[in-house]
């Protein structure tokens, strides 16, 4: 939390001070450097039993790389042939990698990079003031933090193509998309979700969508179990169907959901004030966010596949609020209260954080 906490106040530090020298485009693109310098820092240097499943990629890393390549074939064909086991393309992935890249550690700084820096390049082109993008990472730290920064690494990966596959979508490249998000998808299945999304991004008049959507929200809600079934049957991703049927406890949903919903409608808004304020495909996007948010109730692992699409909050929210009314003033109180919202809730998860040098023990295997 803390740690969190130290680099939001310091990025908004530099934004008031990148201000003072204008919002050209430059001034933009050093602030967003900056902010992928801090999250490659905050993501890399964790130590090891920061997040759910850091050690077990650490475990992962030396386990797959060192294996012989006859085994990683066979499991191509255990995963693709026989149905045994799952995403046998990550376990290629880090045998390929551990040739060139001499460590775990290096390994993390090598994914926080290839992360960050298509993610914020990709807000920096749909937002036009520092501020925005300052929005941005703090709603990154809210929402995201938990997942891509500390846990989260095959999907993560899966992601990271999701990122080049919206440049071909605005390109008309179906091709190259259906390529990339294939190749994806033998890192994590789950990526094929993404595929609908090439027609769904290109729907006009996205503000009907969206308020079609949040309309039927409560109706979406009650059939959250149905929709995950049918989920895993559309992506044929049977090793998923344990999280579809799942009894467990969804702390944290009702938040998410709130939150979610907040932003669909405020980017609903704008968009009806104004028709160029927020892209068709972000609208949609978002939109669809919303449409999948009820499997949180389910389970929060399904959590995975709303973050392909909820990941665009990081652009709808900034501009949803500089086009939220024609009172900059009412607009400005609007950010610094979501501001302090986001402090709060920082606060309120509690995310405990070390870095690779602290003294914590680390888990023994055997």
């Amino acid at each position: 939390m803390w740690v969190q906490l130290f680099l939001m106040i310091l990025a908004l530090l530099v934004c008031l001070v990148q201000e003072t020298q204008g919002n050209s485009r430059d001034n933009r693109h050093q602030y967003v450097t900056f902010l992928i310098i801090l999250l490659v820092f905050q993501s890399a240097l964790r130590h090891l039993t920061v997040g759910v499943d850091t050690y077990s990629y650490s475990i992962e890393w030396e386990k797959h790389g060192s294996e012989s390549w006859s085994m990683i074939w066979q499991r191509f064909y255990d995963v693709y042939v026989l149905g045994e086991g799952k995403d046998a393309g990550y376990m290629l992935l880090l045998k390929l990698l551990y040739y060139i890249i001499p460590s775990f550690r290096i390994f993390l700084f090598v994914f926080a990079i290839c992360f960050f820096i298509p993610l914020f390049r990709l807000v920096e082109k749909h937002l036009f003031s520092l501020r925005q993008i300052y929005l941005s990472f703090c709603l990154y730290q809210v929402l995201f933090y938990s997942f891509f920064s500390i846990t989260g690494m095959r999907q993560g990966i899966a992601t990271i193509a999701t990122f080049y596959c919206f440049y071909l979508i605005q390109e008309n490249k179906f091709f190259k998309f259906m390529i990339i998000l294939c190749v994806a998808s033998f890192i994590h299945k789950s990526v094929l979700l993404f595929l609908p999304f090439y027609f769904i991004a290109k729907i006009p008049q996205s503000k009907y969508f969206l308020i079609a959507v949040l309309a039927a929200f409560p109706i979406l809600f009650g059939l959250g179990r149905q929709f995950a079934m049918f989920m895993v049957d559309f992506s044929g991703a049977e090793q998923y169907r344990a999280y579809a049927e799942s009894e467990m406890e969804t702390g944290g949903a009702v938040n998410f959901m709130v939150l979610m919903l907040t932003i669909a409608i405020l980017t609903w808004n704008a968009k009806r004030r104004d028709v160029d304020s927020i892209p068709d495909s972000i609208v949609n996007a978002m939109a669809l966010a919303v449409i999948f948010t009820p499997m949180m109730w389910v389970d929060t692992s399904l959590m995975r596949v709303i973050q392909y699409f909820s990941i665009f909050s990081l652009i709808a929210l900034p501009l949803a609020i500089d086009n939220f009314s024609t009172n900059r003033s009412l607009n400005s109180m609007l950010y610094w209260s979501l501001w302090i919202v986001f402090i709060a809730v920082t606060i309120r998860h509690n995310y405990e954080y070390a870095f690779l040098w602290d003294n914590v023990i680390t888990p023994i295997t055997h």
